[in-house]
């Protein structure tokens, strides 16, 4: 998917309004603001934040198609106090260069977003596609994808900040392998 100023959303238990989004509005003095709790923390987990893609079976440097890494994310939350929602919004930027073994100036690759509640619980998890395309007398290229967005019914708005958000590349079995095998750094 190429990056545009649309919106994906997903959602952890059904379809929500987008309504309160970023909202902290409740009953009493209009003028008098509530406290609100923080975000929840956002986590780049060592072994998935970096993709290496090689052609065909060889490991070699010289097989190397792309190798591609989040440099981080820009994200923010709000909660809906009245309905019981926690709302995330994130963003991530993911910095790629082209190998040896690239035969075209377009790449493919896969992230996901998961959101762990406070049991240690993964109740979501959404894979987005990237294309992400180089400039001719670039090979290296950064992008900041698409805004992915959350949305959380929470029994006590409280525990929003005891959820937990992972942001990584959708490896194989192999390529997650690699990352633990050779490290991340």
């Amino acid at each position: 998917m190429t990056i545009g100023n649309g919106l994906r959303r997903v959602y952890a238990l059904g379809m929500v309004s987008l309504g309160g989004l970023l909202s902290a509005c409740g009953g009493g003095n209009p003028f008098e603001e509530q406290p609100v709790p923080v975000c929840p923390a956002a986590y780049l987990p060592k072994d998935t934040a970096k993709l290496v893609q090689f052609s065909g079976a060889g490991r070699d440097l010289t097989d190397v198609i792309v190798e591609a890494e989040f440099t981080g994310y820009l994200g923010d939350c709000g909660y809906d106090l009245d309905d019981k929602e926690l709302d995330v919004i994130i963003s991530p930027i993911i910095t790629a260069e082209l190998g040896p073994a690239a035969q075209n100036r377009n790449v493919q690759f896969k992230y996901f977003v998961a959101l762990r509640d406070p049991n240690g619980t993964f109740i979501q998890k959404s894979v987005f596609d990237v294309n992400m395309a180089f400039a001719d007398n670039l090979n290296m290229a950064r992008i900041r994808d698409e805004q992915v967005t959350l949305s959380v019914p929470l029994d006590d708005v409280w525990t929003g900040p005891d959820y937990e958000i992972y942001l990584g590349f959708q490896l194989s079995a192999d390529q997650l392998e690699y990352n633990r095998r050779f490290g991340t750094d």
